[in-house]
C-alpha cells in the first residue's frame, strides 16, 4: 500500500518510520525471493500502512510541527469529518473539533489541554460525545522518537469505549441499588435488636414475639436479595453451568398455578395448554424459579379479582409461553428497561415489594438457555403480557431420541380455568 497524499498521509514526512526498528528482523535476508527487489524500508512502509488501514482504532500521526501527516479510515469515522478536513491540520484544530463533539466541553477542556500542550508526555482522556447514541471516546496521545532521542512528532489513538463505560455505569448502578435494597432490612433488624438489648424492662411475650418476627422477616428479605444478586451474576458470567434434564412443561405449569392459587386466592388463573407438547430440555430448577418470578409479577400488579392467563404453544424449533395480567400496564418506553436490575415502573395494588431483581433473573435464565423473554402492553392501565421462548434443541445427543417419547398432556386442549376458592380471612 502506498501512502499518497490522497490517502491521508504526508508522503514527505518519514519521521514516523521509527517504528521500523521494531521490525528490524524483517531485513532483505528474511524476505522471500519474489520480494527481493523491494527495499526493506518500502516493505515496512507497506506493512505499517496495511496495519493502520485495518485498525478499528482511529490513528493520527503528527509531525514535529504538530500537523496531521497521516490518518486512517477509522479516525475519519470516529471524528465524523471528511478526509480533506484532516490533511495538514494543526493539532489545535483537532482539539477544537473534539471539544465540539463533547457533551460537556468545559469538563474535558483542561484534560485535553494538558495532553495537547505536553507533546513529550503520554496521556489518555475519555470524553462523552454529545450525540444521540451517547458514545464515549478515548483519546490516547504518545510521543515518537528517533534512535538518537530526537522528538519526531506524536501519535493519537481514538477508541470507541462506549461498551466499557456502559458496563462500568451498569455495575455502579447495581451496587447503588443493591445497597439501597439492603439498607432497609438492616435498619429494621438493627432497630429491633437495639431495642431488645438496650432496655431492662420485661417484655410482654406478644410484643417480644412481634419484634423477633420482624427481625426474622427482614433477615429473609436480606437473604432473598443476596441470593438473587448471586443468581444474576452466576448466570450472566456463565460461572454456574445449567443442569439439563427433561421437563414436561405443562405439568410444571399446573403445579405452579395450583401453588399460586393458594398463595393468591383473590386472583383467578387460566391455563391454556395444547393437547401435546414435546419434552423440553432445560435446567428445571432455574426454569421453575424464572416462571415463579413471572407469576409473582403478574399477581403483584393485578388488582384483586383479576385474571392471570398462562398460554403455551410450540413449533418444531421452540416452545413459547405467555403470561398476561390485567394490571397497571407498561408504557412503551419502559418495556425494555423493566428487565434491568432493581428497575420498577409499575405499582401494585398494595405497592410493589420484592427485591426488584425477579425479571432480571428471569431474563438471565432464558438467555442462558439460548431463549429470550420480552414484554408487551397496550399501555398504562391496560395490563401486560410477558412472552418467553425456549429452544427444544437438547444439549446432550442422548436426549434427542427421547423427544419422540413425549408423554401426552392430560389437558384436552381446551382452556383449563381454575376459579378462586371461597374467600377466607387472611392471616
Amino acid at each position: 500500500m502506498d501512502f499518497a497524499a490522497g490517502d491521508g498521509v504526508d508522503a514527505g514526512n518519514k519521521g514516523w518510520w521509527t517504528v521500523e526498528s521494531a521490525l528490524s528482523p524483517l531485513s532483505p535476508s528474511h524476505i522471500s525471493s519474489k520480494d527481493t527487489g523491494i527495499a526493506s524500508a518500502e516493505l515496512v512502509h507497506s506493512i505499517l500502512a496495511g496495519i493502520a488501514a485495518n485498525m478499528s482504532s482511529g490513528f493520527l500521526l503528527l509531525n514535529a510541527r504538530e500537523r496531521v501527516t497521516y490518518f486512517n479510515a477509522s479516525a475519519v469515522r470516529l471524528l465524523g469529518i471528511k478526509n480533506r478536513e484532516l490533511i495538514e491540520q494543526p493539532i489545535f484544530d483537532v482539539r477544537k473539533h473534539l471539544l465540539s463533539l463533547a457533551a460537556e466541553p468545559e469538563e474535558v477542556r483542561a484534560e485535553l489541554d494538558c495532553a495537547w500542550f505536553s507533546p513529550q508526555q503520554e496521556s489518555s482522556t475519555d470524553i462523552a460525545l454529545a450525540d444521540a447514541a451517547l458514545r464515549w471516546l478515548r483519546i490516547h496521545c504518545f510521543p515518537m522518537w528517533d534512535a538518537s532521542g530526537q522528538l519526531l512528532g506524536r501519535g493519537i489513538l481514538l477508541d470507541d469505549i462506549t461498551l466499557e463505560h456502559t458496563s462500568i455505569e451498569s455495575h455502579s448502578e447495581t451496587l447503588t441499588l443493591a445497597a439501597h435494597e439492603l439498607k432497609t432490612p438492616l435498619a429494621v433488624i438493627k432497630g429491633c435488636a437495639t431495642t431488645l438489648l438496650g432496655n431492662s424492662m420485661r417484655w410482654d411475650p406478644a410484643m417480644l414475639r412481634e419484634m423477633l418476627q420482624m427481625i426474622d422477616t427482614q433477615a429473609d428479605r436480606l437473604y432473598d436479595v443476596l441470593n438473587t444478586l448471586l443468581d444474576v451474576w452466576r448466570l450472566d458470567s456463565g460461572v454456574q453451568a445449567l443442569r439439563l434434564v427433561q421437563v414436561h412443561l405443562p405439568e410444571l405449569l399446573r403445579q405452579l398455578v395450583e401453588r399460586w392459587q393458594k398463595n393468591a386466592p383473590r386472583h383467578s388463573f387460566v391455563l391454556n395448554i395444547p393437547s401435546s407438547v414435546p419434552i423440553l430440555v432445560c435446567d428445571a430448577v432455574r426454569l421453575e424459579q424464572a416462571l415463579n418470578f413471572l407469576l409473582n409479577n403478574a399477581v403483584t400488579y393485578s388488582p384483586a379479582g383479576g385474571t392471570v392467563t398462562i398460554e403455551l404453544e410450540s413449533n418444531d424449533v421452540e416452545i413459547r409461553l405467555s403470561i398476561t395480567d390485567q394490571g397497571a400496564g407498561i408504557a412503551p418506553e419502559y418495556l425494555e428497561r423493566i428487565f434491568d436490575r432493581f428497575y420498577r415502573v409499575r405499582q401494585g395494588e398494595e405497592g410493589a415489594g420484592g427485591s426488584g431483581l425477579g425479571l432480571a433473573v428471569a431474563r438471565a435464565t432464558f438467555e442462558a438457555h439460548g431463549g429470550k423473554i420480552w414484554a408487551d402492553s397496550p399501555g398504562p392501565g391496560q395490563g401486560a403480557t410477558f412472552y418467553c421462548a425456549l429452544p427444544f434443541t437438547p444439549r446432550l445427543p442422548a436426549l434427542a431420541q427421547n423427544r419422540a417419547n413425549t408423554p401426552p398432556a392430560s389437558s384436552t386442549g381446551s382452556p383449563l380455568a381454575i376459579p378462586p376458592p371461597a374467600r377466607t380471612a387472611r392471616s
